[in-house]
């Protein structure tokens, strides 16, 4: 007598397909990209910083002729300038008007809002002697 394992290879070699086939999971990031992030990763996107610069593949590839930097520069720029140039589009065409944050203020009030007073302060207002 012997055991049969028809039934637990089947299940066996489902589970397995099935953990190959599934796609992975990826983390969501929880705060979405900013514009000024945005702009200096694409400003080192081809070309990289200088330690991805300062590896040794990267000095092989320059010293054997297959990696050409001022390329990679050129690509970052037209990269940079294209997203600029789609940023300012949609700013200018979304509303006729182009609205800005406005820009903090040190002068939040004004002699025409101040309360009046009988006596004027001296030196708040401009007196015109006759001569």
């Amino acid at each position: 007598m012997g055991i049969q394992l028809n039934h637990i290879s089947g299940l066996a070699l489902a589970m397995l397909a099935a953990a190959v086939i599934a796609p992975a999971a990826h983390a969501q990031d929880t705060a979405p990209e900013t514009i000024p992030e945005a702009l200096d990763n694409l400003g080192t996107t081809y070309s990289g910083d200088y330690f991805r610069n300062r590896g040794i593949t990267r000095q092989a590839k320059r010293i054997f002729g297959l990696d050409f930097p001022e390329r990679a520069i050129e690509w970052d720029a037209n990269a940079t300038s294209a997203a600029v140039r789609d940023i300012l589009l949609l700013q200018n065409t979304s509303d006729p008007t182009i609205r800005v944050p406005d820009l903090a203020n040190p002068y939040s009030s004004s002699l025409l809002t101040m309360p009046s007073s009988s006596a004027p302060y001296v030196g708040s207002e401009f007196i015109f002697e006759q001569l």
